[in-house]
């Protein structure tokens, strides 16, 4: 039987064969380019794995309060959470980021919390295909679990139903579903060498609580930032990746540095910012510890109270307030 072959409507970032970044900045990184990279430059030395026993009670105290609160659970899985809702962004629980059970980037730190821990999850929303923001194990037994929504950009759908997942909503940058949308990044898809950019990456925004929180999934710098804040705000909270950005020659179109994410969290207007995507996998040559130190002596140069960018510990539950974010 042939497979469907799936189209979508032509747009500013979809030709009718590939996704791409309207105002440039598109990932061209050749084999050649990834060969370079491998070959000029050394990655720093991480620590070994670690794993640290974290009281799950706040977590579960949260989902029992009005109050929005956001935890950091590794990599870009946070858990966003109120009495009425519960969410989990680019849910990641397994041990590599990879299609292979024996190869490929392995954690460092373990998830801060469990599956089994997690008191509900509702939606879950993927910001793009790559391996250590979609993975299929983790999502498998989600659905086994909680039977959550799922919520992912255009030409995903297809390989999460493949896989028995039911409930699956796909979204064109700037469309809604419920208090959900998604909004635009700069970034790039692929799961396999044929399917480069066939499948469109986002990030989104969250409405709870009558509040607004951005999650950026994984993107580089550029003019989509002014954008969100102005068509999709105001923002009350940024979650904003700062690792895996060294070397920049290499990484800067589709990863934000410390100094990138500062001016990102500028760019929205947002009232705080929530680091993410740093201290769990190995995937550029910054060290283990280099992103967190570096965004906080980078608040001093932008006169950026450390309180209105959080860098959180892995398993810390922050409490959106009216006039802050809290512990």
């Amino acid at each position: 039987m042939t497979k469907k072959k799936t189209t979508y409507p032509l747009s500013e970032h979809y030709d009718g064969k590939r996704f791409f970044n309207p105002w440039g900045a598109n990932n061209t990184k050749s084999l050649w380019d990834v060969l370079a990279w491998k070959l000029t430059s050394k990655a720093a030395t991480w620590p070994e794995q670690e794993h640290k026993k974290i009281d799950a009670e706040a977590l579960i105290a949260a989902g029992k309060s009005d109050q929005v609160h956001v935890t950091y659970i590794g990599h870009a899985t946070t858990y966003i959470q109120n009495n009425k809702l519960s969410i989990l962004t680019d849910p990641h629980f397994s041990h590599r980021a990879s299609p292979l059970s024996f190869a490929g980037p392995s954690r460092i730190r373990k998830p801060a919390f469990e599956i089994l821990q997690l008191p509900a999850v509702d939606i879950v929303l993927i910001s793009h295909n790559h391996y250590d923001h979609l993975d299929l194990p983790t999502l498998k037994e989600l659905e086994k679990r909680f039977h959550p929504h799922f919520i992912v950009p255009l030409g995903n759908a297809e390989l999460l139903k493949s896989e028995g997942l039911q409930k699956i909503t796909e979204l064109d940058w700037w469309e809604k579903f419920e208090n959900i949308q998604l909004v635009p990044a700069q970034h790039w898809s692929a799961r396999g060498v044929l399917d480069r950019n066939k499948a469109l990456w986002g990030g989104y925004v969250i409405t709870m609580s009558d509040q607004k929180i951005y999650f950026a999934g994984d993107t580089g710098y550029g003019p989509h930032f002014k954008m969100i804040g102005e068509k999709s705000g105001p923002i009350k909270l940024a979650i904003l990746p700062i690792g895996a950005y060294e070397p920049r020659w290499f990484m800067k179109d589709q990863h934000l540095n410390p100094d990138d994410a500062i001016q990102a969290h500028l760019d929205l207007k947002s009232e705080g910012g929530f680091a993410i995507h740093f201290e769990t996998f190995q995937l550029t040559d910054e060290g283990f510890d280099e992103p967190r130190n570096q965004l906080n002596e980078l608040l001093k140069k932008y006169n950026v109270p450390p309180a209105a960018f959080l860098t959180p510990q892995f398993g810390e539950t922050f409490t959106i307030k009216e006039s802050t974010c809290n512990p």
